[in-house]
């Protein structure tokens, strides 16, 4: 792992160092997948949230019929963006889990157990307007003045999570 302003880079990956669990990344390859966990995996902006919410809407009673609460991080937390911290191992079956990470980081077990996969993508043109949009609004991110600068950020592979 190597340290390039708030950017990580792991194993030739960025991540926004200030919300990555490091420890999750250095054991993403031993994760113990379940058979009937749910992983909906893409690039930022792609409509990953859309896809967890409409899962948790089918797989969860309790979220349908507006006795569970939780908001969509617990029930569907990210894989490694775990900000709110859940215990995926304690977590009951099915578990749905969003993930941005590219296919050769993912889990081991999830390249050869039964766990279901959905995989989102859109056009990059639209990923990349959409994201420079939204990274321009949250004041966490460091804004970028053009859009000819983000896509320079973005065609280099830090356009995933950009300086905070």
């Amino acid at each position: 792992m190597e340290k390039e302003g708030e950017l990580l880079k792991f194993k030739g990956f960025y991540f926004q160092s200030s919300v990555v669990d490091y420890d999750i990344l250095e054991k993403l390859e031993d994760f113990e997948i379940r058979d009937n966990d749910i992983f909906v995996i893409s690039y930022p902006k792609s409509g990953t949230v859309w896809i967890l919410q409409i899962l948790c809407l089918i797989h969860f009673e309790g979220y349908r019929n507006k006795t569970d609460t939780r908001p969509l991080n617990l029930r569907a937390p990210f894989l490694e963006y775990n900000v709110s911290h859940v215990d995926l191992e304690k977590t009951p079956s099915p578990r749905i889990i969003g993930s941005h990470l590219p296919y050769y980081l993912v889990p081991r077990g999830l390249k050869n157990k039964k766990a279901k996969i959905i995989y989102m993508c859109r056009n990059p043109k639209d990923v990349m307007n959409s994201f420079f949009h939204f990274s321009n609004m949250l004041k966490v991110f460091q804004p970028t003045n053009t859009m000819e600068e983000f896509m320079k950020k973005f065609l280099e592979g830090k356009g995933n999570f950009l300086e905070f």
